[in-house]
């Protein structure tokens, strides 16, 4: 990927009562296509979430911070599509996030080496689409939000 097809984007978050920044984790089927969103800690490890809603189209908001990882896969007709985008910044006066892509694998490229910080998420996002996994999410006992 070269660096003029790197662009960091603004993307909407939610926010707990409390004030704490967050993104939903979610599972989506359509007619035609499906769609998740999995949210992962700096080290491609799942995220506690402060609520879970397992059989929803949103199933569990998730606490982010910069260094986190969105990603974002679709699966068609045609295969899979994942990509990868770390959080850059949140700001601390909207419902805002900077992220920027820093991986993209779809199954109509013919590369399929994944680098190896990424590959944990990219089979992650893979069996949640394929329905291995159900929400990647946890949930603490107490959270306090």
């Amino acid at each position: 990927m070269s660096t003029e097809e790197i662009t960091k984007k603004t993307v909407k978050i939610a926010r707990t009562r409390g004030g704490i920044p967050c993104l939903w984790e979610s599972l989506v089927n359509f007619d035609d296509l499906k769609r998740s969103t999995v949210i992962l800690d700096r080290d491609g490890k799942a995220k506690n979430a402060v609520f879970l809603n397992a059989d929803r189209e949103k199933q569990a908001l998730v606490p982010v911070v910069p260094g986190d990882y969105i990603s974002k896969s679709f699966q068609d007709k045609h295969g899979i599509a994942i990509s990868l985008f770390r959080i850059e910044d949140i700001s601390p006066l909207s419902n805002e996030a900077v992220i920027l892509p820093v991986y993209r694998k779809s199954s109509l490229v013919a590369e399929y080496e994944v680098p190896a910080e990424y590959a944990g998420m990219v089979e992650t996002s893979v069996k949640k689409l394929n329905g291995e996994i159900g929400v990647v999410s946890t949930r603490k006992e107490r959270v306090l939000a």
